[in-house]
């Protein structure tokens, strides 16, 4: 699927009606949570030398409503 450029909400306002509208609504929906590593890392990890023990990440959902605001929208238009 091609999409036409989407800058802002008027060009998304200006496709409405249209399966590619549809499209970028659910990638919009779909931007409002981002994975985060929360694990807890010791100094000096990941550098060289380091020495000390491997740390698994522990990845967490976060909401992150800052690409949907940008189009001029609420997580309530979601709901």
């Amino acid at each position: 699927m091609v999409f036409p450029v989407i800058n802002n909400r008027d060009d998304l306002d200006a496709i409405n009606g249209t399966p590619e509208h549809d499209q970028f609504m659910a990638y919009l929906k779909g931007s409002m949570t981002r994975k985060q590593d929360t694990a807890i890392y010791p100094e000096g990890y990941g550098q060289p030398g380091y020495e000390g023990a491997k740390v698994d990440p522990i990845w967490v959902d976060v909401e992150d409503l800052s690409t949907i605001k940008r189009y001029g929208f609420s997580k309530a238009d979601f709901a």
